[in-house]
């Protein structure tokens, strides 16, 4: 769960690291003449938390498609068999 969780968080950053990326490079390049202080103030970020969130939306989305046991099938809750304990499933 956990690895999902940030998994979800570095896709709702992405676009502002991304962005963040190319800034450097272009101030290492040279085509940005401004300084990148004042870059950083003037960065579009309504625009990338949307993109961000759109970003995370989708890939919720598909996750909950994709992922999980049978919708038909039974749930069977986590146990203790011989002293080891035995993670839920999802029976057919």
């Amino acid at each position: 769960m956990l690895r999902t969780t940030l998994i979800h968080i570095l896709i709702l950053l992405a676009p502002t690291i991304l962005y963040i990326a190319f800034l450097i490079l272009a101030r290492r390049i040279q085509l940005s003449r401004s300084s990148f202080a004042a870059q950083l103030r003037k960065l579009p970020w309504i625009r990338l938390l949307g993109s961000g969130l759109i970003l995370t939306a989708a890939s919720l989305v598909v996750w909950a498609m994709t992922g999980g046991g049978d919708p038909e099938g039974t749930y069977v809750p986590a146990r203790i068999v011989d002293g080891e304990i035995v993670p839920g499933e999802v029976v057919d």
